[in-house]
C-alpha cells in the first residue's frame, strides 16, 4: 500500500511540476512587460502638468475673451441707443417742420 501512495504522489508531483514549467518564463515576460510600462509613463506627470498649464492659459483667455466681448456688447448697445434717439429727433425735427 506504502508503493502505491508513494506513486500516487510522484505522479501528482510531476504533474504539478509540468504544469508550473512555464511559469519562470512567463514571469520573465511579465516583468519585462513592467519595467518597459515604468519607462513609458515616466513621463506622464510632466506631460500632465504641462497639459495643466495649457488648460489654465486656456482659461484664462477664455475669460480675457468674453470681458472684452461684453464691453464689445455694451459699446455696440450704446451707439444703438444712440442712433435710435438720433432718428426719433429726426423724425420729430421731420414732424415739427411739416406742422
Amino acid at each position: 500500500m506504502g508503493k502505491g501512495v508513494a506513486e500516487w504522489t510522484d505522479r501528482r508531483l510531476n504533474d504539478l511540476a509540468t504544469a508550473l514549467e512555464p511559469v519562470p518564463a512567463r514571469v520573465a515576460v511579465l516583468e519585462a512587460t513592467v519595467e518597459h510600462l515604468t519607462v513609458e509613463l515616466e513621463s506622464v506627470p510632466a506631460e500632465l502638468a504641462v497639459l495643466a498649464a495649457a488648460v489654465d492659459r486656456l482659461a484664462e483667455e477664455n475669460r480675457i475673451l468674453r470681458a472684452e466681448l461684453a464691453a464689445t456688447q455694451r459699446y455696440l448697445l450704446q451707439m444703438s441707443c444712440a442712433f435710435v434717439a438720433a432718428l426719433l429727433g429726426g423724425a420729430g425735427a421731420i414732424i415739427a417742420a411739416l406742422l
